[in-house]
């Protein structure tokens, strides 16, 4: 009872001058004003805070922020609770949000084999190199804000928010405090977090601003000039760092954009009547693997701060009542109906491209999810490196939708590197076009550069009236020195080229899912290195039309968690045109003496892997493949190749415990289990199993009609790709075997 006695009567000197202020002056009940500071990552703390001033149910009338600050201070100030915040910033992806790259899944299908695979993406415009104002554009960020803000929708004025809301951003032209209480509320957010070489500038009017920690990291001082005559500070920043904490040229750079903010902070803290300052020095503005546990820190000084803030409330509620404390104070959103969308930005691709793939229509009505879709939709064909859109009432529940677009440049050139215990070492180069010949178009050319070189180039054409048609035509190339086994023991080395073009139409259903008929001519020239007692060398001609299938729903490229990858293909052989010769002890016999036969055929592949998520590092993988030459007497000549664990050839079923092409068949099915586990972060170990059946239908080979294999992989993901060794035994000959993977395979 005596410490709550003192307690109260602290609370009386600190706060009695305040109050007598706001009754002499008729204002009535003081104002309480809340800031926050920014800090990245750290700024999450400041939900901790928000908690307690829930619990104990203090009612904010201002609230300021900057940065992180002013992301978690404008959901406070729409009405959501410091709980449903919490809920929300655990659930993000915070390392997909601070990236330029959309998740995989939002890829458009066409796009996503070539997706992220290459380690440098030089854009250029105009024929020279272009670099942006920061490194990330954050469209994902951008969206994902959207969806939040959602609520306030239509609102223009941050004052008529649940709490009068105002953020703070940097003018990059002279340096000058510009506070943000109208227009876009994204928009606002995004540049008060606009980190000065991390993030690109954001343009409100003729002003191109930049995180407002650059000048006013706690804006304090905002508050009072609202009306707060309280005013209640969370901050998160340890101020400027010391000399032997700044390791990188980037920690100097960022050093020195926030010296103005360190003298601003001092007259900012002395007009804080209650101070927090959060204890996060092993944390960084970027820990945002941390969420978890800096959400803690900041729920425990939320519960030192509680008693402060249940005093000061049960103080001014008996003062001046008010109606019951709300929590959720989130206003009811209805669905909106767009009266008409413009888009503005666009130069290289048209406005029926856009408004096809975006799907939106006038008239229509729509909620927040429906228009992060379609905005998604349009993203995923890689035109674009930015939309953002504002919404402007237009009447009772009507709205005007302005797209604006920022567009990818339209040439890129790209690299990686690559080894394969098969290919070897492979330097990939890559040149990518969009708009080429004619607009809407993608074109790319992509060499690999190796003992074993490989080259592939594709033209694709969106039509249609939502452009989820497209026509497609390819050209591909593969030189390989292979081994041609007989009962798993290699037999002879050969020199085996492919070459092939296609045309293809192609009916995208969704981001996953695409169909397709084509027409492919393919060349094939078989040369042994040495003479055997039989063989056959030579080449062929032929036309291959097919149907295909495809689902892409993995959540990542490299070690994905859910999702399925199909590939289906059957088709007509036809048209054969064969120039293969046959010899035996190096005399040339007739071709039909060796019991081939050329005539049309058909075929079928699939090939499906399924991940399901098992576990909080693991995940369970069902990998089945499957291939029917149906009519088949070619010998090695267009059969399947078992074995390998990469996709590298032509006709693979990828198999462990054999290498590449050491089954060869005209009939196979393969079924491979395997666990990925993630040791350690970015650290994966993946046992598998696999059993295959095979010359079912046809005949190549006949000694063995089934395989058993095992092996387990350490693998480490990286921005090359997966780094990957595979020890793996295989049954049927009892040998055991080592496979290596470096990066993406071509």
């Amino acid at each position: 009872m005596r410490f709550r006695r003192v307690f109260v009567c602290w609370l009386g000197i600190v706060f009695l001058p305040a109050v007598i202020f706001a009754q002499q002056s008729g204002a009535g009940r003081p104002k309480i004003g809340l800031t926050l500071s920014g800090g990245g990552a750290k700024g999450l703390a400041h939900i901790g805070i928000l908690e307690a001033i829930d619990s104990a149910g203090l009612k904010i009338d201002y609230l300021t922020g900057t940065s992180m600050g002013s992301i978690v201070g404008a959901l406070y100030s729409m009405g959501y609770s410091g709980s449903a915040i919490e809920k929300m910033a655990r659930e993000l992806d915070w390392n997909n949000l601070f990236t330029n790259q959309p998740v995989l899944t939002d890829i458009s299908y066409e796009e996503k084999k070539e997706y992220n695979k290459y380690i440098i993406e030089i854009p250029f415009e105009y024929s020279k190199p272009k670099l942006a104002s920061g490194v990330i554009a954050g469209e994902q960020l951008w969206l994902e804000l959207a969806r939040m803000c959602w609520p306030a929708n239509g609102t223009r004025d941050f004052s008529q928010f649940n709490i009068p809301f105002k953020c703070i951003a940097t003018d990059v032209s002279n340096g000058a405090i510009v506070t943000l209480d109208t227009g876009d509320i994204v928009t606002a957010i995004r540049a008060s977090m606009a980190i000065p070489s991390i993030f690109t500038a954001i343009n409100i009017g003729d002003r191109k601003l930049v995180d407002g920690g650059v000048v006013r990291n706690f804006p304090v001082i905002t508050a009072k000039e609202m009306g707060a005559d309280i005013v209640i500070g969370s901050n998160v920043s340890e101020g400027l760092r010391k000399s032997d904490q700044l390791q990188t040229p980037l920690d100097v750079i960022q050093q020195l954009g926030f010296y103005k903010d360190a003298d601003d902070f001092k007259d900012e803290k002395q007009l804080c009547d209650i101070f927090i300052q959060h204890k996060l020095e092993n944390y960084s503005a970027a820990s945002f693997g941390s969420i978890d546990s800096i959400i803690e820190i900041g729920k425990r000084k939320g519960r030192e701060m509680y008693p402060i803030f249940k005093h000061l409330a049960d103080s001014l509620q008996e003062l001046y009542p008010l109606p019951p404390f709300e929590k959720d104070r989130l206003p009811f959103t209805a669905d909106i109906e767009l009266t008409a969308i413009h888009v503005n930005g666009l130069k290289h691709s048209d406005e029926k491209f856009f408004l096809g793939r975006l799907g939106l229509k006038t008239g229509g009505c729509y909620t927040s999810q429906h228009i992060k879709e379609a905005v998604l939709n349009v993203f995923g064909t890689r035109f674009y490196k930015m939309i953002t859109y504002d919404l402007v009432p237009d009447g009772k529940r009507q709205t005007i939708m302005n797209v604006n677009v920022e567009e990818n440049p339209l040439t890129y050139v790209k690299f990686a590197l690559s080894y394969n215990s098969f290919t070897n070492a492979s330097a990939i180069v890559n040149i990518t076009q969009r708009n080429f010949i004619v607009p809407n178009s993608r074109a790319f050319v992509t060499a690999a550069i190796s003992e074993n070189p490989r080259v592939q180039a594709e033209y694709f054409k969106y039509t249609g009236h939502d452009r989820n048609f497209g026509v497609g035509l390819g050209f591909y190339f593969e030189d390989n020195s292979m081994t041609q086994y007989e009962n798993l023991k290699a037999k002879q080395d050969y020199h085996s080229k492919y070459l092939s073009t296609d045309i293809h139409f192609q009916y995208t259903l969704n981001s996953i899912m695409a169909i397709g008929v084509g027409t492919r001519w393919e060349f094939q020239n078989l040369n042994p290195r040495y003479s055997e007692e039989q063989e056959i060398r030579g080449n062929s001609t032929q036309l291959n039309s097919y149907l295909y299938a495809g689902i892409n729903s993995l959540d990542r490229k490299i070690y994905p968690r859910k999702g399925l990858d199909l590939q289906f293909e059957a088709g007509w052989i036809y048209n054969e045109n064969p120039g293969f010769r046959a010899f035996r002890d190096g005399v040339q016999q007739p071709l039909d003496s060796t019991n081939f036969s050329f005539a049309d055929y058909q075929r079928a592949m699939l090939q499906a892997k399924y991940h399901i998520p098992f576990g909080y590092r693991g995940a369970l993988q069902i990998q089945a493949g499957g291939g029917v030459n149906f009519n088949h007497r070619q010998g090695p000549i267009n059969a399947f190749l078992i074995g390998g664990l990469a996709n590298v050839l032509r006709n693979q079923l990828p198999f462990v415990g054999i290498l590449e092409g050491e089954v060869n068949t005209s009939s196979a099915a393969t079924l491979q289990l395997a666990y990925q586990y993630e040791v350690t972060k970015n650290i994966f170990t993946t046992p598998r199993v696999g059993a295959a059946v095979y010359d079912f239908m046809g005949d190549v080979n006949q000694r063995y009609n089934y395989l058993s294999g095992y092996g387990i992989s350490a693998g480490y993901s990286t921005f090359m790709g997966p780094i990957e060794g595979t020890m793996m035994y295989c049954d049927q000959d009892g040998r055991l075997r080592f496979y290596v993977n470096i990066g993406f395979n071509f």
